[in-house]
């Protein structure tokens, strides 16, 4: 990687950090994660991007957590089912992007180096953290992550999201129960189908 790459990949991951999603993540898993009645889409930083979930999950109002510069929402099914079901983070910047497919295919690279690590870790530890997976497809950053710093209710390993949408820079997840671990693709498609409802949402204008 080109030294002079570096500051640029760095300003356009530091609000993507892990530290970010941990309080609300470990206060909602103390919560046990119940069903919510909560809305299907929320919008946030003012109205800019819709977030909504795949069908069957709705917002969990109570983990919602909003600033000038960024937003998380947490989304767990809307009924109960009778096997656990994965929850789903969205964390939003503020930070603008045009879509440069360029930028985010860097991105993939930077993410498994030592400073890539250290965002991407929910304690801030680049040691805690191993990138499984790492490409670059259909203008996303997808991520197979293993991370030992996750609340302790949800499995160490869970699937993340990098793209841009409606010109924000979004980072999506999918996290499985710690006592109910979900296979690989079994938690890639629902990120899948995380990814194309966050982008019909918002193409809505």
């Amino acid at each position: 990687m080109r030294r002079a790459l570096l500051p640029l990949l760095l300003a356009l991951v530091l609000p993507l950090s892990g530290c970010f999603e941990t309080a609300p993540l470990t206060e909602a898993a103390s919560r046990a994660l119940q069903p919510t009645s909560g809305p299907a889409e929320l919008r946030v930083l003012d109205g800019a991007v819709a977030v909504a979930g795949p069908a069957g999950y709705c917002i969990d109002a109570e983990a919602t957590r909003e600033s000038d510069i960024e937003a998380f929402v947490l989304l767990v099914r809307c009924r109960y089912t009778l096997r656990p079901s994965p929850v789903l983070s969205a964390t939003v910047t503020g930070l603008s992007s045009d879509g440069n497919p360029d930028t985010f295919r860097r991105l993939t690279g930077f993410l498994q180096s030592a400073p890539g690590r250290a965002q991407l870790s929910r304690s801030g530890d680049p040691s805690d953290v191993e990138v499984l997976e790492a490409t670059f497809a259909e203008g996303v950053v997808w991520l197979l992550i293993h991370d030992t710093g996750n609340p302790n209710s949800f499995d160490e390993t869970y699937w993340r999201a990098i793209l841009p949408v409606a010109g924000r820079i979004v980072t999506l997840s999918v996290l499985a129960a710690a006592d109910h671990p979900f296979e690989r693709d079994s938690g890639l498609g629902i990120l899948r189908g995380f990814v194309m409802r966050m982008r019909a949402a918002n193409a809505r204008g």
